[in-house]
């Protein structure tokens, strides 16, 4: 199964790079792929879980949660969450 994920600022300075495909056995969710990325970019994992704002998620341009399935083929997006002032 291929799920590509890309990455928004600041998360793929992080990473080094802006896109990351991900090689797996079976589906899964947002929450496991989050792991799966905090263990092969230990950088990534910092700003994953800085403890102050949260990731906005997206699979396949819709809104996801840390619970949400990841299938073949899915494109899941990693953004800094936007504010206004």
């Amino acid at each position: 199964m291929k799920v590509t994920v890309r990455l928004g600022e600041p998360f793929w300075r992080a990473a080094g790079q802006r896109e990351v495909v991900l090689i797996l056995a079976s589906a899964i969710t947002v929450a496991q792929a989050l792991e799966v990325l905090a263990r092969q970019y230990p950088s990534l994992a910092a700003e994953l879980n800085n403890g102050e704002i949260k990731p906005a998620l997206f699979i396949n341009d819709e809104a996801a949660s840390p619970e949400s399935l990841l299938t073949d083929e899915a494109t899941m997006h990693i953004v800094w969450p936007a504010s206004g002032g």
